[in-house]
């Protein structure tokens, strides 16, 4: 797909759909766009290879019994029963939701994402507590922890050193909970992705690349 507009360079993207945009000054001739594209082909065909790759995205949740729903990087049935009382349980291969509401779609996600929010608190501090001590020698104290839902990332560090972890960590496995977090460790002693970061990541947790390939490929969904 080709769009014109008032600009002055010419721009490719690869879109998860595995759509191509080309976005082209209205002056660019079909020869001068055919030509950048040869010439970024290896680039287009590598990018649509990699979301070929990605798992299906999941469907819109309906938080009906039944649903998949992931914690800790296993899959479990969501079972919502009838009941006088508001409260999320862990049993088996199923996701219990108790609600007085039933079949209510708002206050299923609503008690499965506080009991989600509660049980990453829980996690991710003790994960925490046990990575922090290797940062020792870097003069670094435990950071506050702000767990809230990211769009586009799973963890970052604010510029006043709080790190920042996103809820839907909680359900992935805990190898990929470990990485993020010693990740945004690092960024406390180097706050940019330079050579000293990744001398440091690779020091303090060796198998970062492939855990990274394992949270962005096979959780990229969640």
């Amino acid at each position: 797909n080709i769009v014109y507009s008032d600009r002055k360079t010419l721009g490719i993207t690869v879109t998860p759909d595995k759509q191509v945009l080309i976005r082209s000054p209205f002056n660019a001739s079909n020869n001068k766009i055919n030509s950048i594209i040869q010439k970024r082909l290896n680039w287009i065909s590598n990018k649509l290879s990699y979301f070929e790759s990605l798992p299906p995205l999941a469907p819109e949740r309906k938080y009906i019994s039944g649903e998949s729903h992931y914690f800790l990087g296993k899959q479990y049935r969501l079972k919502v029963i009838k009941s006088p009382w508001e409260i999320v349980k862990l049993k088996g291969a199923y996701i219990q939701v108790y609600t007085m509401h039933g079949n209510n779609e708002r206050i299923v996600k609503i008690l499965l994402d506080n009991w989600y929010l509660e049980k990453a608190k829980i996690r991710f501090n003790n994960i925490l507590n046990s990575w922090i001590q290797k940062f020792h020698k870097y003069r670094i104290t435990k950071p506050n922890v702000i767990i809230k839902k990211l769009k586009k990332r799973w963890g970052s560090c604010s510029v006043k050193g709080n790190i920042i972890l996103n809820s839907d960590l909680i359900k992935t496995p805990v190898p990929c909970i470990n990485y993020v977090i010693v990740h945004e460790l690092c960024h406390l002693v180097y706050r940019n992705h330079d050579k000293d970061y990744y001398k440091l990541l690779s020091t303090i947790f060796p198998e970062w690349a492939i855990i990274k390939l394992l949270i962005d490929k096979q959780y990229s969904f969640i």
